[in-house]
């Protein structure tokens, strides 16, 4: 497991979640009534998805995964408004529904995931180790792979004007498909 790394007094939590159909489902209707709305970076390579559906200026490339939507929730499944600004201690996650690309063994994949916060001035506050891996054995039903969420809790901060990065990356570890890709949240 990584350091902590405390000098800045920010501690960040993350949690993943290999959401369900019905979970994702929830979501995805809590989204589609919310206002946020923003697209790929100009010259950013394709990330297999319409501009409308990438949100929260999320950014991201895909090698090998067919991505329809990214996105960000909070856990009472209202969408992350326009600007990601966020409460102290309020869990944000990304939502990441992946419609093809997991090399599927026995109706099983074997998914890998890893965040990393960053302060806007480079310094790592927190690395995951790959958050999937007590399924490294019996991998996950392909069908709950499609809903990918991974979440981010900061719980304390010293300066509120400045952003944090979110860095992630998803992969399938029986294949070569992978996301990579950041977005920043503020605090309120």
């Amino acid at each position: 497991m990584k350091k902590l790394i405390t000098r800045s007094l920010l501690f960040c939590c993350i949690f993943l979640l290999a959401c369900s159909s019905g979970f994702c489902q929830k979501k995805k209707q809590a989204r589609k009534s919310g206002t946020t709305k923003t697209t790929q970076q100009p010259g950013q390579p394709d990330a297999g998805t319409a501009d409308d559906a990438i949100k929260n200026a999320i950014q991201f490339t895909s090698k090998g995964f067919q991505v329809s939507e990214a996105y960000l929730m909070f856990d009472d499944e209202s969408p992350v408004p326009a600007g990601n600004k966020i409460n102290l201690n309020q869990n944000v996650n990304l939502i990441l529904i992946i419609d093809s690309g997991w090399n599927e063994i026995g109706e099983r994949v074997y998914p890998g995931s890893k965040q990393v916060i960053k302060l806007s001035n480079g310094e790592e506050i927190l690395q995951t180790d790959d958050l999937f891996s007590p399924f490294d054995e019996t991998g996950v039903a392909g069908t709950d792979a499609r809903y990918i969420a991974l979440t981010a809790v900061i719980t304390e901060v010293k300066d509120k004007r400045k952003p944090f990065f979110v860095n992630f990356r998803v992969w399938d570890k029986k294949g070569t498909a992978e996301i990579k890709g950041t977005y920043k949240l503020f605090i309120k």
